[in-house]
């Protein structure tokens, strides 16, 4: 709300009564507060930390590196059995972390369809219940 200060004459403020907002749009205020914080700040929060979720999945599974160095010799022993250890290995090592990284990505990303999907299931719920009475 605008509030206009008026000045007389002499430099003197008149004081005027404070108009309040009423309840319903103070409620109206708190539910769209809601809202905004529940499907657009913790959304966004809750994607930068999936992607750090990834940063650091990668780094411990080192699955990023493998595939860069995939036909590098295993601990670098230049000779034919070094080599071929070194691709059997990590032929058998990706898959595995791959699908630990998969995994623990789509959990997160359920946590956060989970969230999005709470407010609206509950008011559904309750009417549901409501109904049924």
């Amino acid at each position: 709300m605008q509030q206009k200060n008026t000045v007389d004459k002499s430099g003197q403020q008149y004081i005027q009564p404070v108009k309040t907002d009423s309840y319903f749009q103070i409620l109206i205020f708190y539910i769209q507060d809601f809202l905004t914080w529940w499907y657009i700040k913790m959304p966004s929060r809750y994607l930068r930390t999936l992607g750090r979720i990834a940063t650091i999945l990668d780094d411990n599974l080192s699955i990023s590196l493998l595939i860069k160095n995939f036909f590098v010799p295993w601990r670098r022993d230049r000779t034919i059995f070094g080599f071929i250890f070194g691709i059997v290995i990590k032929s058998l090592y990706l898959p595995i972390a791959i699908s630990l990284f998969l995994l623990g990505i789509s959990i997160y990303t359920i946590i956060i369809l989970i969230w999005l999907i709470l407010p609206i299931a509950t008011i559904v719920f309750i009417i549901m219940s409501i109904i049924k009475k």
